[in-house]
């Protein structure tokens, strides 16, 4: 489950968790209303269940977005431009 928020500067900050021994999608739903205070956010299901681990351990699972969107995935756009002579 990942949270977005935009910065001032326009970039998008993460706030990422990993939501265990949840009962079904309302719950999980409940828990986003209490969390968002209006970030934007995604709502993911791990394909296979794992163990809970450290924060610091990368989880292996893949994942199948439920609900929201990535804000960094959209229109790519230039910023620099090469120039030759």
């Amino acid at each position: 489950m990942n949270f977005w928020q935009s910065t001032a500067g326009g970039a998008w900050s993460l706030d990422a968790f990993a939501l265990t021994h949840v009962e079904d999608i309302h719950e999980v739903l409940r828990w986003v209303n209490e969390h968002a205070h209006g970030r934007r956010f995604e709502v993911f299901a791990e394909m296979h269940q794992e163990p809970e681990g450290p924060f610091q351990t990368p989880r292996k699972s893949g994942l199948v977005r439920l609900l929201g969107s990535d804000p960094n995935t959209g229109e790519p756009i230039a910023f620099g431009v090469m120039v030759q002579d």
